[in-house]
């Protein structure tokens, strides 16, 4: 770890509420996703992570992969953010859907996001049941970068509809639902929760636009464009990622977190979004 990233260390451990090594752990497996998923079995993160088994949709080539991390007595649910034509066909689906998973809700979620999680959550759900079985005070975290961060929280609630509470540490995320989903979202999963982080100037964080009747939900933790973090209010806090208008915005922010880069090593060079 470098000296930039020691310093981002000290700050980041002083923001209220959130873990700083789970911070760190969650973005370098979100980047290991990135792999292809027959690399999956071999991501150790130093020898901490025990892989567990690889999940996997066809329909929208949503990818990812569950293991333990003993230290944190964690089991973690990792998802791989745009990689492939068909997954970049979802994250342009943004159509506005019925939120079928929650009806009382009354509310709606972008199409292809949430056809995305709906693909994966038998097999997450199934094996994080396994996991649980040996190690029943194990907390459950789901993170991913970008697409993977969107789909990410929606397989959340799909978790907490199964009745297994989870955490979500996700980077640079899409918006997911309109104002109601954006409410319901957070008293379904507690706020202290959720830890979405964004990052200065990161345009992902800004689409579907509020015009298309999108709206982000509590948990933000922004990271400024000097490293240090900072605890925002609600979801579109104009101190955070939403100062910005959308003509400062750019993609480079959103493939650096907490001063590294977001992606496997074979595939530096490559944009995901």
């Amino acid at each position: 770890m470098n000296l930039w990233k020691i310093g981002l260390f000290i700050t980041a451990s002083i923001v209220s509420g959130y873990d700083t090594e789970t911070l760190y752990t969650s973005l370098t497996l979100s980047g290991d996703a990135y792999c292809h998923k027959e690399l999956y079995n071999k991501v150790s993160l130093g020898g901490k992570f025990v892989y567990d088994s690889t999940i996997y949709d066809w329909r929208t080539d949503l990818q990812g992969f569950v293991g333990v991390v003993q230290k944190e007595q964690a089991i973690y649910v990792v998802l791989r953010g745009s990689s492939s034509p068909m997954n970049w066909f979802r994250d342009f689906e943004v159509a506005h859907v019925p939120y079928d998973t929650f009806p009382e809700c009354n509310c709606s979620v972008h199409r292809g996001f949430y056809l995305s999680a709906l693909g994966v959550k038998d097999d997450a759900i199934t094996a994080v049941r396994r996991l649980r079985t040996a190690d029943p005070t194990y907390t459950v975290r789901i993170t991913g970068h970008s697409y993977a961060a969107s789909c990410g929280q929606l397989l959340a609630m799909e978790f907490v509809k199964a009745g297994i509470p989870a955490s979500i540490y996700n980077f640079g995320q899409p918006r997911v639902g309109d104002a109601s989903y954006s409410t319901f979202m957070t008293t379904a999963i507690d706020p202290a929760r959720i830890v979405r982080v964004t990052h200065a100037r990161d345009i992902v964080p800004h689409v579907p636009t509020i015009d298309m009747g999108y709206l982000h939900s509590a948990g933000e933790l922004f990271e400024d464009e000097f490293g240090q973090l900072h605890s925002c209010i609600g979801g579109e806090d104009p101190a955070c990622s939403q100062q910005y208008s959308f003509s400062q915005l750019s993609v480079d922010d959103h493939m650096t977190y907490l001063g590294q880069p977001v992606g496997c090593e074979e595939s530096i060079g490559q944009t995901y979004l």
